[in-house]
C-alpha cells in the first residue's frame, strides 16, 4: 500500500509528468538514482473523491522519486529502519523538490491518506510551515489535512 500526497491552491497548479520506467528499472542497480524526484498529476477519476478534504479550487496528486508519495517520508518516519543511501539521498532530493513547488506555486493545502482511503473522513489537522515541511523530523501523516502557514514577510 501507498501513501498518496494532495496539494491544493487558489491557483491553477502546472503538472510535471513521471516518466513511464518500466518495471526492470525498479529492480535494478540504476534504482533510485535515475528516478525523477518530484512529479505532479491530475486526479484521476478514483482520485476526485479527495476535493472533499480542500477548501481550494484546485488539487493534484505530488509524486516523489519513488512515483507515489512514499518516498516524502522515506528517513523521517522510520529513520531507524530506512537508511538506504541511495534511497535517503533520494528522498531528500524529493522533499526539497516539494517544498520548492509548495513555495512556488502558492499551496496553501495538503492532504495525505493510503491510496484508496481518499473518500474517509480525515482523522486530524494542523498548520505547517515551509520550513518545518523540510525538516528531517518531519512526516506526513495518514488522513491528515495540512494548512501551509503564510511566510512572513510573504505578499
Amino acid at each position: 500500500m501507498c501513501l498518496a500526497l494532495y496539494i491544493g491552491s487558489t491557483r491553477t497548479l502546472p503538472v510535471i509528468p513521471c516518466p513511464d520506467y518500466p518495471r526492470s528499472v525498479f529492480l535494478s542497480t540504476a534504482w533510485p538514482e535515475m528516478a525523477q524526484r518530484f512529479s505532479t498529476s491530475e486526479l484521476a477519476e478514483e482520485q476526485q473523491v479527495v476535493r472533499k478534504h480542500f477548501s481550494l479550487p484546485n488539487v493534484i496528486f505530488a509524486g516523489s522519486y519513488e512515483g507515489c508519495s512514499c518516498g516524502f517520508n522515506y528517513g523521517r518516519q522510520y529513520p531507524d529502519n530506512q537508511d538506504d543511501k541511495d534511497h535517503l539521498r533520494a528522498a531528500r532530493e524529493s522533499v526539497v523538490a516539494l517544498v520548492e513547488y509548495v513555495r512556488d506555486n502558492e499551496v496553501m493545502e495538503l492532504y495525505a491518506c493510503w491510496f484508496g482511503d481518499e473518500s474517509l473522513p480525515h482523522v486530524t489537522e494542523r498548520a505547517v510551515s515551509i520550513e518545518e515541511l523540510s525538516s528531517a523530523t518531519f512526516f506526513f501523516r495518514d488522513k491528515e489535512l495540512l494548512r501551509v502557514e503564510a511566510e512572513l514577510g510573504a505578499k
